[in-house]
């Protein structure tokens, strides 16, 4: 009976990263990368020896490659929030998957 319980309380218990995880849309996997460019004006002053400008990037793996896809500055804050939001849903992702661990060891345990 105790096991039943903790069972249900477990079962409980991911429910609540369950529903967090619905409120984190959109999403996008990967990594967010500054660095600064040369922009494609030849009569910028970061061609006659100024300073470049600053680019955002966001990377992510794709068959073991790292691929770059440049962010307009108008989606930065965006793009900035979906990573940031694929980032809380993996966390939440392996608080679920751990629960469930739980579960099927209390389930070895107990048949």
């Amino acid at each position: 009976m105790v096991m039943k319980s903790l069972r249900r309380a477990l079962e409980a218990k991911q429910l609540k990263p369950l529903q967090k995880i619905t409120t984190l849309s959109p999403w996008i996997e990967g990594s967010i990368v500054s660095t600064s460019r040369f922009c494609g004006k030849k009569n910028c002053a970061c061609h006659q020896g100024g300073s470049k400008h600053p680019v955002l990037y966001v990377t992510w793996k794709e068959k073991g490659k790292t691929v770059s896809l440049y962010v307009p500055r108008k989606l930065e804050n965006n793009v900035r929030r979906w990573v940031q939001n694929y980032r809380k849903l993996k966390e939440l992702t392996r608080e679920v998957s751990d629960i469930q661990k739980q579960v099927i060891r209390l389930r070895e345990d107990n048949p």
